[in-house]
């Protein structure tokens, strides 16, 4: 009986073992557990930064109010079919670009400047290859003065945010100027 008594104690003395342990852990004296770091933000904006988050926020509203006439205007097929991709996609990189402005206290129009307005409602009355002719010509000019304007904010800014979506409009506009040459 005796020897059957400690072939138990000795299976048993694990679990015991084990229970002992467990209970040190939830002792009240344990102290509380160390705070989390804090997350890494991002670099501030610099006033290129700024500057460039104007910018980029000008093209976008244009190139948007343009993709949207071009979907009407355009005689030629490949510009109609490649407007709603535009569209799509400078929408999308409109909205990062407001949350990132937003996070750094930066404002940012809702609506094209004037001399913009202006190039939108002249190419508003423009039917067929009139269109086409004024459509590929301002996209044209303004992606390649926006794309240098992209090259130096890639090169310049720290801030990662901003540096990954001039990097992915840059990608963007270049697939849009070789379909619409």
């Amino acid at each position: 009986m005796l020897a059957l008594f400690r072939r138990k104690a000795l299976m048993c003395s694990p679990l015991l073992v084990s229970l002992f342990a467990l209970s040190a852990c939830i002792s009240p004296g344990q102290p509380p557990a160390p705070p989390l770091p804090a997350l890494a933000k991002a670099a501030p904006f610099t006033s290129t930064d700024a500057n460039f988050a104007q910018q980029l926020n000008e093209m976008d509203l244009t190139h948007i109010a343009l993709a949207n006439l071009a979907k009407t205007h355009s005689a030629r097929s490949d510009i109609a079919l490649l407007s709603p991709t535009i569209v799509k996609d400078l929408t999308e990189n409109h909205d990062t670009l407001t949350k990132l402005a937003t996070a750094h206290t930066l404002t940012l129009p809702a609506k094209p400047s004037a001399q913009n307005q202006k190039v939108i409602d002249q190419l508003q009355h423009l039917y067929g290859a009139a269109f086409d002719r004024s459509y590929s010509r301002y996209f044209m000019s303004s992606t390649n003065k926006m794309t240098s304007v992209l090259t130096t904010e890639i090169t310049t800014s720290k801030n990662t945010d901003l540096v990954k979506l001039a990097t992915d409009t840059k990608t963007k506009i270049t697939t849009y100027q070789s379909q619409i040459k």
